[in-house]
């Protein structure tokens, strides 16, 4: 009888392990869909910085691997591209600018030697952004455009907070801040692959 009731024992401790296991996986699993819901339905948003470049902000999307070969298929062609398996992905970020630039400058001449000297329209404009070089032959203009930007992309995490009580983690967010004033975030997304936290 005994060994009865210790072999029942064993097996209610086992199914309670398991079940709570199981539990445990269904509450986090519950967690990342309610905080991707949130960051899917949640927009970028654009500021300044305190130094005036442009800057946006994304939360962070946590997808699984099937997650990610199924719904972002052109991040996966870049993946497959760099040749790096999903599997060894942490997270994955994607960010698109935009650059504007009003340029004013004044128009010279230039002479050319081909079979006669002709005379050509040179344009010539730069900031330490942008660099413009264009000639107009006739009616034909052409013109070489070179624009420099850099992307800084900072990973943080937010604490839930109660009143002035700061703890743990709410969300993890990214920030992107744009060098080039001429250059506008268009599209952030950030996203971490399920399994794969930043410890």
């Amino acid at each position: 009888m005994k060994k009865i009731l210790l072999y029942v024992n064993v097996a209610l401790i086992l199914t309670v392990s398991v079940l709570s296991y199981w539990l445990n996986n269904v509450r986090e699993e519950k967690k990342r869909l309610a905080d991707n819901q949130e960051a899917l339905l949640s927009d970028v948003d654009y500021y300044k910085t305190e130094s005036g470049k442009n800057a946006a902000s994304v939360l962070k999307l946590e997808l699984s691997k099937s997650e990610l070969e199924n719904h972002c298929q052109d991040l996966t062609k870049t993946i497959d591209d760099l040749n790096i398996k999903i599997g060894r992905i942490q997270s994955v970020s994607t960010t698109v600018t935009k650059t504007e630039v009003e340029i004013q400058t004044v128009v010279r001449d230039s002479i050319v030697y081909r079979d006669l000297p002709v005379n050509l329209k040179v344009v010539k404009w730069r900031d330490p952004w942008v660099t413009l070089n264009g000639v107009l032959d006739g009616e034909t203009f052409s013109a070489k455009i070179e624009s420099v930007d850099t992307l800084s992309q900072v990973v943080h995490r937010i604490p839930k907070k109660f009143l002035f009580i700061k703890w743990g983690t709410k969300a993890i967010r990214q920030e992107v801040v744009s060098s080039n004033p001429h250059s506008k975030i268009v599209y952030t997304e950030y996203i971490e692959l399920k399994g794969r936290k930043r410890k």
